[in-house]
């Protein structure tokens, strides 16, 4: 399924805070299957996903909690 999600187009992510980037992500991490920074599927620990942000009329974006604080 997630191989499937790898095209990569343009979005507009509204991070918490309010902050709003244009990023080129993969469809399985605009649909918060992978994390934002290293496209990691969700699992336990620090490979544990964390909200950082949505995609109006897409969803929830996510991060890892090892990426958290990393740069984009």
């Amino acid at each position: 399924m997630i191989s499937g999600k790898q095209t990569i187009s343009t979005y507009v992510v509204v991070l918490d805070g309010g902050t709003v980037e244009t990023l080129e992500l993969t469809a399985a991490q605009a649909e918060g299957f992978e994390c934002l920074t290293c496209k990691a599927q969700c699992s336990n620990g620090a490979g544990a996903f964390q909200p950082v942000g949505r995609i109006p009329s897409v969803g929830s974006v996510f991060q890892c909690i090892a990426c958290l604080g990393g740069a984009r």
